[in-house]
């Protein structure tokens, strides 16, 4: 096996775990701070605030990785993660929350940007097909995650949902430790933030951050709006935010398999015209078939966008500079909380459906795609 397919092998399973995780915190939080109280605009910041903390960090994240190494930095990254989500079940307090989100959104961004870097960094060729094979897998990750804590929370209760979060997040940090010897995870190259980083990296970055916040508003708003103010049961809703991963992560595959590359350029405008659609349908819907079409085709516009956007960085970029590009693009995630976050929850202030603000993501990603054409 090459080195370029062991580290893709391992880093999709790394990103696989990743994905879990944060599917999991992001429905067992939504439900938490619904269940305990907390009203929309704070519940929205304490979303909002640890990305926001992770956004001025993570450019410093590649090139960290490059001086001490990837391996110490994800090991960091999953224990930091089980225990400040684990701690969080034990108060009700907004700023103890808050110190506790920043925590968990740290040591995510970390994890996300370094296992990027790990997978991604040797890939020249086909870059259609591996890109979405990490993609792919890392989104499936997502499935499992969304839709195990409304399970777990109905059998079980919310408080032992934390603690088997945290009993698997101990247990995949030991496994990865006895593991991590088998793979060469340390970066040799040096690179360092700058505006010229930044441009090489932007209209991926515009792309992915405003896909990944049509995702964003639609989980967090969503949970909230169908136990809060639907009464749906979490096993119901788990279900619903986890067939749009599910759908990502199949798309995402067989996109990069055996779409036309010859049309690559129109993949990012079909994105955004299905999320459009798939917006519109959940605005209107009233029932649980139309919630799962509208989770579909949300799923199915990000794996265009995001088989576009990592293909397009490894076609683009040396491999000696990834490490603070990957970390620079994965910035996305950071502005997609906050922006996905935040407008919907401005909107819900001012009586506007949180849905309808949704359509101004998919609207700027394609008129910006027609602006670079």
């Amino acid at each position: 096996m090459t080195v370029e397919t062991r580290r893709l092998f391992f880093g999709s399973i790394l990103g696989f775990y990743k994905s879990f995780f944060h599917g999991f915190t992001m429905v067992l939080f939504s439900i938490y701070f619904t269940t305990i109280g907390i009203e929309v605009l704070p519940y929205a910041m304490l979303f909002v605030i640890g990305d926001g903390v992770s956004f001025f960090l993570k450019p410093f994240v590649g090139l960290l990785s490059d001086r001490i190494g990837e391996k110490y930095l994800l090991l960091i990254a999953l224990l930091l993660s089980s225990t400040s989500a684990f701690l969080m079940s034990f108060t009700e307090n907004l700023l103890y929350l808050a110190l506790l989100q920043v925590s968990v959104a740290v040591s995510l961004a970390t994890f996300l940007a370094v296992v990027i870097i790990f997978s991604l960094r040797p890939i020249t060729q086909k870059t259609e097909k591996k890109v979405s094979i990490f993609g792919g897998v890392s989104g499936l990750g997502w499935t499992f995650g969304l839709l195990l804590p409304g399970i777990f929370v109905d059998f079980i209760g919310l408080k032992e949902t934390f603690y088997v979060l945290f009993f698997i997040g101990l247990t995949i940090s030991f496994t990865y430790l006895g593991l991590m010897k088998e793979f060469k995870l340390e970066l040799r190259e040096k690179s360092y933030p700058s505006i010229q980083t930044l441009k090489k990296v932007l209209d991926p970055l515009i792309y992915k951050t405003f896909d990944i916040a049509v995702f964003t508003a639609f989980l967090i708003f969503f949970v909230r709006y169908a136990i809060g103010t639907l009464g749906m049961p979490g096993t119901i809703v788990s279900l619903i935010v986890a067939f749009e991963t599910l759908i990502f992560g199949v798309s995402e595959i067989l996109i990069g398999r055996y779409a036309n590359v010859e049309r690559k350029r129109f993949w990012v405008k079909w994105g955004a015209l299905i999320h459009i659609v798939g917006i519109g349908i959940l605005i209107f819907s009233n029932s649980i078939p139309l919630f799962f079409f509208s989770s579909a085709l949300i799923g199915l516009a990000g794996a265009f966008i995001d088989v576009w956007c990592y293909s397009r960085l490894c076609e683009t970029v040396e491999v000696s500079k990834r490490g603070v590009l990957f970390s620079t693009f994965s910035l996305s995630h950071d502005l997609a909380t906050i922006t996905g976050s935040g407008l919907p929850a401005v909107a819900a202030f001012f009586a506007i459906n949180p849905f309808a603000s949704m359509i101004i993501f998919p609207s700027i990603i394609f008129f910006y795609s027609f602006k670079r054409n």
